[in-house]
């Protein structure tokens, strides 16, 4: 079965646009991106793969003419094996449509966009939501890719009631920072044990809940063992182009089978694991795992309901 997509989008909503379209193709699709120079070599190696993943998605931004007429019996092949979504940041008419099926033309406006998707999901569904309530969903939900999973739970959440309110938005979609959450990490990379401490009361202070910080902690410490397993590998690897190259080398060596990518080191960009393994070298694999295991003990004392989940988590990250 052929599993093809043509879209025209803009530059400034690439990556959300890729990952909404690329959920038609299945529920956890792994992606990857041709674009630019390494474009035409990134569809030819994918298309002379013997085995590739069943969710794969290759997504192809902005080819030219010229690509077009190279990589068509490349698409061709490609597209009855696994997802594929050629994607223009503007108008491409004729180049668009000579490759076959509609072209669908996608909302440039990011609130019109979120409004007409949440709007359709709703009525599949037989729900309304308040106008307070769309305004608090787009204020709490910034990444496009989850939106629809988001609603489902509010749907789910809201039961045989017709509309969705404010109320139900804030028992059910966590609100994230992901900005202050990442300076929260820095922090703790750099072992600035105050400067923790203070970006961690201001997160509870403006109404981040200690589930999110807790359960964004746990994935960077997860991340973080993984790292201390890799540093055997890339041990003289100092620079960020070394590490990149070992990594690479170190990520085809490793099978990992998994929906949920984002947990596991080989799935993370390069730079962001040469980041991971600088902070990996600071601490000792006993007080990563300390950590983790005080991290899990203290997700079900949260769950379960404690007076003092917030000291706890105060003197957790004290003890690193």
């Amino acid at each position: 079965m052929s599993k093809f997509l043509v879209a025209v989008g803009s530059k400034e909503n690439v990556v959300e646009d890729i990952h909404v379209l690329a959920r038609r193709f299945g529920e956890h699709p792994g992606i990857v991106i041709a674009q630019g120079k390494d474009l035409r070599q990134v569809v030819i190696e994918k298309a002379s793969n013997l085995f590739l993943a069943e969710e794969l998605v290759v997504a192809i931004v902005d080819p030219t003419a010229q690509d077009v007429a190279v990589l068509r019996p490349h698409l061709e092949a490609l597209k009855e094996r696994v997802g594929v979504v050629v994607y223009f940041t503007s108008d491409a008419g004729e180049l668009a449509e000579s490759l076959g099926g509609k072209v669908i033309v996608l909302e440039k406006d990011r609130e019109k966009r979120i409004r007409q998707r949440v709007l359709g999901i709703l009525k599949a569904n037989g729900k309304k939501m308040t106008d307070k309530a769309f305004n608090l969903l787009t204020s709490r939900v910034r990444d496009e890719s989850i939106l629809e999973q988001e609603v489902l739970k509010l749907i789910g959440y809201s039961g045989e009631r017709a509309t969705i309110e404010s109320r139900d938005i804030r028992a059910v979609v966590t609100e994230t920072n992901e900005e202050t959450l990442m300076a929260l990490f820095d922090a703790f990379s750099r072992m600035d044990k105050k400067e923790v401490l203070t970006i961690f009361e201001d997160l509870l202070e403006n109404g981040q809940h200690i589930l999110a910080i807790h359960s964004y902690l746990v994935n960077q410490m997860r991340l973080l063992i993984q790292a201390k397993d890799l540093e055997p590998f890339v041990q003289d690897a100092k620079a960020y182009p070394a590490f990149s190259a070992e990594f690479k080398r170190w990520k085809e060596r490793v099978n990992v089978s998994t929906s949920g990518r984002k947990r596991y080191l080989p799935f993370q960009h390069p730079y962001y694991a040469f980041k991971l393994a600088g902070t990996s070298r600071k601490i000792s694999r006993k007080s990563l795992v300390e950590f983790y295991e005080f991290l899990s003990s203290l997700d079900l004392k949260i769950k379960t309901g404690t007076k003092h989940d917030r000291v706890l988590m105060e003197y957790g990250l004290l003890k690193v």
